[in-house]
This record gives C-alpha cells, structure tokens and sequence, in this order.
C-alpha cells in the first residue's frame, strides 16, 4: 500500500514545459505547504488559471515532526486532488528552501542533501539528462515566451552551498522575538549564500536576453529588519547580488520570496538604475489565521500579515508599455493587495546606476556592508549641512534618504590642516566635488558615516 501511495506521489502528470515559446501572462507563486494540512488553496489558484506555478520553498514539511519520511511527505503534496488539477493545469516549477530540503535552517553542511536533492528533483520529473542532477544544488532557469514578451524565470538555491553555522545572538536579545535566537550579520568575507560555481551561473544567465526576469530566492532578498533568515544576514553577499544586475544590466529584474509565513512586498534602489521589488507569499497553508501586527520593515510597500494566501504576477502584454501587477490573493482567491509597474519603470539608466568607484575605493553602497571596517569611499557631495563643530557631506541631496552616506567633519581635530591647505568653508569647498574619504565605517541612527579627524583622510579627485 505504501509504495503505491509513493507511486501517485511521484509519477503525477506533468504538463510539459516544451511550449516555451508561448506567450506567458499570468504566473502564481507561493511556499510553505504542510503535507498534513487541509490544502484548499489549490483550488484558488487552479480558478486563476495561472499559465504557470512555481512553488518556491517548503513545499513539504519534511523535518516536522521529527520522524517525517521525506518521501511520504511528498507523496502526500502530489496526492492533493487540487494539486494534481494544477499539474494539468499548468507548468509546476519549484526550488527548495529548508523544510523541503530537510532541516530548518540548514546549508551546506547537511548531511542528507544528496538524498534530498534526488527526491526534489524526482518529485518535480526533471529528466535524467538534466542538467541540474550534476549541479552543486538544484538552481535552474528557464524563459518563456517570444522575443518582445520574454518571462526568465531563475531558481536560485541558496541552502546547497550556503555557509553554515549561522551566527546567532542570545535567545531574546531583542526584546520584539522574546523567544527566538536572533540571527546576527556577519562580515565574514568567505561567507557565501550561493557558492562561487552558481554565481557564475547567475551572471551567464542575467546576460540573456529577456524582458521580466522573476528571481526566486527561498528567504527574503530586501527587508533586513526582522530577526530571521535573510539576504541582509551576509550584506556583502546581497551587494554582491546587485553589483550583478548592475555590471550585466539585466532589466526587469522582480524577486519572489518566502520563508516568513506572512505576504509582504518591498522595494528599494540597489543602484541598479531602477527599484527592485520582492514580493513575498509564503503561506499556503502556513501563515497566521488571525491578524497580527506588521512587523518592522522599512522598504515597505504593502502587506497582508495574516491568511492562507498565494502570489501572483499579472503581465498586460498588450499595451503600449506593458503592465505589471503584483499581487497577493487570499484564500477565497480574493486580490488582498496590489501594485502596478509598468515594464517601463524596470529598466536600467546610465543616469541613475550607481558608478563604481575603483582603483580600491567603493561605493557609499558597498560601504554600508562594511560597518566596523576601515574603507576608501568614493562619492560626489550632493548636499551639506553643520551641527556645532561638526561638518557633514551627504552623498545625497535628502540626508534622510536610506542611500545616504555621510562623512562627518570634526572641525575642532582636522580644521587647523583644512585651513593650512586654503579651506576655510568646508560646506562651500566640498560641494559638487568628488571625493574619498578614508576611515573607519560606523552608524549614527542607523545611517553609515566615517568621522574625519584628520584633514588627510579626505582628499577631492578629479572626475
């Protein structure tokens, strides 16, 4: 009886992914799908006839509770009557996070992954001549569409190589999680998400060419204020990510994300000459039924904090200027929220790219990765203010601006050598200039600085 409940677990239909030159509009997303749940879900998203699903992380439970046989649990997932009409349905795209890959929180150092990974990929009826099954992990990409209309989807693994332990600060330490070991950010130049084989991958793959790009990440890639896994916990790591998109110049670049049980949606400027956006639905059959206050996120856009919910992108191919609609929908497969993009918002400019600085020196960008190190940093001053015997130089025109760097002046250490080398005003001298500056990265208020004492850590280079 077992093996034939894992034969029609294993071997569903499967509709194929060979009409990839069809135009794709309407992509569905979701993660965190306990096995032993009721899963109506599936049937919301089947009456949204998405013309594809990617399922992106703890598509089982596989480590809860603890004698969970993983390949009972994704018998019981493709056992789900609604399931199976969305394998019918549509192309089933997935990518793991750590439930699915076998144990919470886990990375490069788990035992089991070779046995997880098999069951992942057998369970998602990725052929034998698979790339993938050689991998170093189970990232993969594929386009859809004709040229004009291009949907790039890009699976990124961030548990096969991710460096492991960790580091974790004491148990309610911050008193929000009173319960939980916050997890902490590490400067640790080795530490690494991806692994250096997937990031070459990642670079081939931005290259080509596509017009909306979806990136699927198992945790979140843009909010950094909460406690739990993230792309801030490594920051050089996420520079890293989007000193990519800036040197290939991909556009229409979109993150999709879970991980939290909630439905979040942030954007921020990564310098990549647009905002870049990470919708989260991570709950479909895990988020909280009843309404809980949003946590702390500062690139915000909207949330829906409680309920079963599933994601959704919307693609109007037909204007002029296509549109993009990110959506959350419930689990009466109500729209919970919405925001609109057009394609048009999501394309590099030379004029809004942030430069690389070079010859050693980085960008106010990299530099916020650096808190604590000691740097060379490259901006144009955009605006100045004083306070007291305190200069500021502000790499942007608002200096409550979330990209601003400031470089803080302490006149009464380095005035005497300001005015020795003809600079009386530092406010006037410095405006509109290029400068490096060279000192130890620290925070005031949560925005980086480095403190110049000594005239010679802050010198104007000719641009």
């Amino acid at each position: 009886m077992r093996q034939l409940f894992l034969l029609i677990g294993l071997f569903l239909p499967i509709t194929s992914i060979a009409e990839e030159g069809k135009t794709v509009s309407r992509i569905a997303f979701g993660s965190c799908v306990h096995q032993d749940k009721p899963q109506p879900i599936w049937d919301r998203i089947v009456e949204a006839k998405p013309d594809l699903f990617l399922l992106i992380g703890d598509a089982i439970y596989a480590d809860v509770p603890k004698d969970t046989v993983m390949s009972e649990a994704w018998a019981k997932l493709g056992a789900q009557p609604g399931f199976r009409k969305l394998r019918e349905l549509c192309p089933v795209l997935g990518i793991w996070d750590d439930h699915d890959y076998g144990l919470n929180d886990a990375g490069a150092g788990y035992a089991q992954k070779e046995e997880s990974k098999r069951q992942f990929l057998n369970f998602f009826g990725e052929p034998n001549d698979s790339p993938r099954w050689k991998r170093s992990g189970i990232y993969d990409a594929k386009i859809f569409g004709p040229t004009g209309k291009r949907v790039q989807i890009i699976l990124l693994d961030g548990r096969y190589n991710r460096t492991e332990p960790l580091t974790k600060g004491p148990r309610g330490s911050d008193p929000r999680y009173p319960r939980a070991e916050p997890y902490l950010v590490t400067n640790d130049p080795k530490a690494t998400f991806l692994g250096e084989e997937q990031w070459h991958w990642l670079e081939e793959r931005l290259r080509e060419p596509a017009e909306v790009r979806l990136i699927c990440s198992g945790i979140q890639v843009i909010s950094e204020d909460h406690i739990f896994e993230r792309w801030a916990m490594i920051p050089h790591e996420r520079e890293r990510l989007f000193q990519l998109l800036r040197r290939t110049r991909a556009a229409g670049v979109i993150f999709l994300s879970g991980d939290r049980h909630l439905a979040d949606l942030s954007a921020m400027d990564a310098g990549i000459g647009y905002p870049v956006y990470d919708l989260t639905s991570s709950g479909l059959t895990q988020a909280a039924d009843e309404y809980r206050p949003p946590e702390r996120n500062r690139h915000r856009v909207a949330t829906m904090s409680w309920g079963n919910h599933f994601g959704m992108v919307e693609i109007d191919w037909t204007r002029p200027d296509p549109l993009i609609r990110l959506q959350v929908r419930d689990e009466e497969g109500q729209i919970a929220f919405q925001h609109k993009v057009p394609l048009s918002a999501l394309q590099p400019s030379d004029e809004k790219i942030e430069k690389p600085a070079g010859d050693g020196a980085v960008t106010p960008r990299e530099a916020r990765t650096k808190v604590g190190e000691k740097v060379t940093v490259e901006f144009k001053v955009q605006a100045t203010g004083s306070s007291g015997r305190r200069v500021f130089l502000n790499s942007e025109r608002n200096r409550n601006d979330e990209k601003n760097f400031v470089i803080v002046i302490e006149t009464d250490k380095a005035g005497d050598k300001l005015k020795q080398a003809g600079i009386d005003d530092p406010r006037r001298y410095y405006f509109n200039k290029t400068v490096r500056v060279t000192g130890e990265v620290s925070k005031f208020r949560d925005q980086p600085q480095i403190v110049v004492t000594d005239a010679d850590q802050l010198k104007v280079v000719d641009r």
